[in-house]
């Protein structure tokens, strides 16, 4: 199993190999020579600020030799998010996480093609952070303030309406109807991780990603991306389609992922500020 962990932070490289993880510079950052880059090769590296972990997903996709001939699970994680076998809330340290990082695959996974991380349940988002955050789709849809939200919900007033209704019109017609009725439901998989059994499976979803996010690309080009739940809007995108896209081609199933940061020297469930996610559980 590969799991590459991805990094804005040249920082922790060893603690992060003793964890049996491979880790990935991205971005503008300087990073020292032993780590992967998404500078190498045919790259969108210039691009890490507004499509995230995504510019180094591009470097995979575009130069396959790295990877194409592996034929066993690879996953991606985060420096302060990681698959790991349970949810501990006493993460203090790099050796705490080591006794309960994923370090194989798990047995029950032999009938699955994906693992998802362990979705958040969105109950309903603080009615005064609807009204901060977007007044103007909170008058288009009153009932958000008494009733539970949507991943549509979310995303409406977290990022606008305008990016989720182009981004839903550029994509292949045999995906918009069913996209439509996952944003409607509540369950969402958040951080942009996922593991799949083998490299077709992440060429194909790489092969419908892609594209589609060019298109939007082109579509935005003309819009102010300011403001971190802009800048950063391919990413945001992305992290909803992928586990729609998982679950409607493959057979998925979940594991923990949790959060630790040795600069914090504590351990939570905070996200870092997309928009009202916070915890695993009721938001």
């Amino acid at each position: 199993m590969k799991i590459f962990c991805i990094s804005i932070l040249n920082q922790n490289y060893n603690q992060l190999k003793n964890l049996n993880l491979i880790p990935v510079g991205l971005g503008k950052n300087q990073f020292d020579h032993e780590w992967l880059s998404d500078k190498v090769g045919e790259n969108i590296s210039n691009k890490n600020f507004n499509f995230g972990e995504y510019s180094f997903h591009y470097n995979l996709w575009k130069n396959k030799n790295f990877i194409s001939n592996y034929n066993e699970w690879i996953g991606f994680c985060s420096y302060r998010r990681f698959w790991t076998t349970s949810m501990e809330r006493n993460i203090n340290k790099f050796e705490d996480l080591e006794k309960i990082i994923l370090k194989k695959p798990q047995k029950n996974w032999e009938k699955f093609d994906v693992i998802l991380g362990d979705p958040v349940i969105f109950r309903k988002i603080k009615n005064i952070k609807l009204l901060k955050r977007n007044l103007f789709e909170v008058l288009k849809k009153p009932s958000m303030l008494i009733k539970d939200n949507t991943l549509e919900d979310q995303f409406r007033v977290f990022h606008g309406s305008f990016f989720l209704d182009t981004a839903i019109n550029l994509m292949p017609s045999k995906y918009k109807e069913d996209f439509k009725n996952y944003m409607k439901g509540n369950l969402f998989y958040p951080y942009n991780m996922f593991i799949c059994k083998n490299y077709n499976i992440l060429k194909n979803f790489y092969n419908e990603i892609f594209p589609w996010l060019f298109k939007c690309e082109e579509a935005f080009n003309d819009k102010k991306l300011i403001g971190y739940s802009k800048i950063r809007i391919y990413g945001f995108l992305a992290e909803r389609f992928m586990p729609f896209w998982f679950i409607k081609n493959y057979k998925i199933t979940t594991c923990p992922i949790t959060f630790f940061d040795e600069r914090l020297n504590k351990y939570n469930y905070k996200n870092g500020g997309d928009g009202g996610i916070r915890t695993h559980g009721t938001l």
